[in-house]
């Protein structure tokens, strides 16, 4: 059994992604890169109706920082979910969830049949399920998760965004969730 190591409170070496420092950021951005609750939730709160788009989920090879996160060697295929958040017919956030596969016929076992519930609702649900440090990094234009999120809102420019990814471990397997907060985000507020 395959099972993903999360200790300690950095990203790989040479990763540009950082401990989320919130005294260092502007308090709106600071609210949102930092909620530890579900984020699916506090959507919810702040605006009239939370839409899912699935985009993809498969197994695909994935970004390589998280081949090395997932223990996976070059070319392994991981699970891959990607999804488009909706917020009042606004796309305010795209996420980007990774597992090993091998994770799917044990402690994610659920994931293969998420279909259009957002992960974040099952994570929250559901006891035994740890989360690591927040890291935080903030996307150009050129960054694959930059790009990533322009193809979903079919965006030839978009400004620089700002991302989070934390691992969720369950029974020693770990989902790594990464979420890239689009420009309609600051429109909704910052209600907890």
């Amino acid at each position: 059994m395959n099972r993903t190591s999360v200790t300690g409170g950095t990203a790989p070496a040479g990763d540009s992604w950082r401990t989320l420092q919130p005294a260092l950021l502007e308090p709106c951005v600071a609210s949102w890169l930092g909620e530890r609750g579900s984020l699916t939730r506090r959507l919810r709160s702040v605006c009239g109706r939370l839409e899912l788009v699935l985009l993809r989920q498969c197994c695909a090879r994935p970004l390589p920082d998280e081949a090395a996160l997932l223990d996976l060697r070059q070319g392994e295929r991981a699970w891959v979910r990607e999804v488009l958040l909706l917020a009042d017919d606004r796309p305010v956030l795209y996420a980007h969830s990774v597992a090993h596969p091998s994770s799917l016929r044990t402690a994610w076992r659920s994931l293969s049949n998420q279909g259009l519930r957002p992960v974040g609702d099952s994570i929250f649900e559901r006891h035994g399920i740890r989360r690591g440090p927040i890291h935080v990094r903030r996307l150009r234009d050129g960054d694959r998760l930059h790009r990533a999120a322009g193809l979903a809102l079919q965006a030839r420019r978009l400004p620089v965004l700002w991302a989070r990814r934390s691992p969720f471990v369950r029974a020693g397997h770990a989902l790594w969730i990464t979420e890239v907060f689009l420009p309609a985000l600051a429109g909704l507020g910052t209600a907890p």
